[in-house]
């Protein structure tokens, strides 16, 4: 018994020391292949409860707080969180009929005074006060829910513009005809992000300032000083962190005439005003800004997929925006 008691210990501290090895030469491996994006990268902030149910989607700085809200889901529920440091809370949001919210969940912004959680052709509106002196598990009342005219996955507040933005991919992702656009370089895009004025109650004025084609597979859009960044990704293949200069005017319609989406103006972005583009880590999510930095949110390691907790992708990164 002692010699196969020692033989057995033997071997399962080989295989613990070979697991162990192989955990950190693939961790050490990001390094290596996303070299360029872990040469300008700071962890910006822990994504919470990522080992417990939660699978984020969106988050946002809140420079006034210097904190961060995080949104997603947990089960069939929206779940938002506010993290300050290594602490947080969870908060429930609720709908406007007073129910928990339900669904996918998207990205999340704010102004100075509202939080706009993205999702199924609108965005719920929220007082952001009410979240701010919220305790942990409090339900948070919807004050409005505001349609617009797409998918709505994400979204972006910049001053008094809010930008939200629709997510494609060809057969299970699919968005309206309306919204292809053939670029004047020959780029075939089928997605599109709505600039919307925000209005002084906090809702959105009906008409859209301008639409900017996109391509597919966005998860997340920010623009500082000018730029902008969008996140690209899908499944296990690399995402990809893209920085634009500015908009291109687009020299052309949209292919649908149905509706009145074409009486507001379109921009597109493109090969032609990309300023930068990397390969960084999959399943990359929503994007915000903090000072110079956009800061990226992933759900690799939440408990859906797993396959992040191997390259302890449990923390939301920063990257600075390159220069014009």
């Amino acid at each position: 018994m002692k010699k196969f008691c020692k033989v057995f210990f033997s071997i399962l501290g080989i295989l613990v020391l070979v697991l162990v090895i192989a955990w950190t030469a693939t961790d050490i491996t990001k390094y290596i292949i996303y070299a360029d994006y872990y040469d300008g990268y700071q962890s910006a902030c822990p994504i919470p409860d990522i080992h417990s149910g939660f699978t984020p989607q969106g988050i946002t700085y809140l420079s006034s707080e210097d904190a961060y809200l995080q949104s997603g889901y947990d089960g069939e529920h929206l779940a938002l969180y506010f993290v300050k440091g290594d602490n947080h809370k969870k908060l429930l949001p609720l709908d406007t009929t007073g129910a928990l919210g339900k669904g996918h969940g998207g990205g999340v912004t704010a102004t100075d005074k509202y939080v706009y959680i993205a999702g199924d052709n609108a965005l719920l509106r929220y007082d952001l006060s009410a979240i701010l002196s919220a305790k942990a598990g409090d339900r948070i009342p919807c004050l409005e829910e505001i349609k617009v005219d797409n998918s709505a996955s994400f979204c972006f507040a910049d001053g008094d513009r809010m930008y939200v933005g629709e997510f494609y991919r060809a057969g299970n992702y699919e968005t309206e005809q309306s919204h292809a656009f053939k670029t004047p370089e020959g780029e075939e895009n089928r997605a599109v992000v709505t600039c919307y004025t925000i209005e002084e109650t906090g809702s959105l004025r009906a008409q859209p300032e301008f639409h900017i084609s996109v391509p597919g597979l966005v998860q997340g859009f920010a623009i500082h000083n000018g730029v902008i960044a969008i996140s690209r990704s899908w499944g296990l293949s690399s995402s990809s962190l893209e920085f634009y200069n500015g908009m291109l005017e687009s020299g052309a319609a949209v292919s649908d005439n149905e509706s009145d989406f074409n009486s507001v103006p379109l921009f597109y972005i493109g090969q032609k005003n990309l300023i930068k583009q990397m390969d960084i880590p999959a399943f990359s999510e929503d994007l915000t800004v903090k000072g110079d930095r956009v800061v990226i949110s992933f759900e690799s390691a939440c408990n859906k997929y797993k396959i992040g907790k191997v390259f302890f992708a449990t923390n939301a990164g920063s990257y600075p925006f390159p220069t014009k």
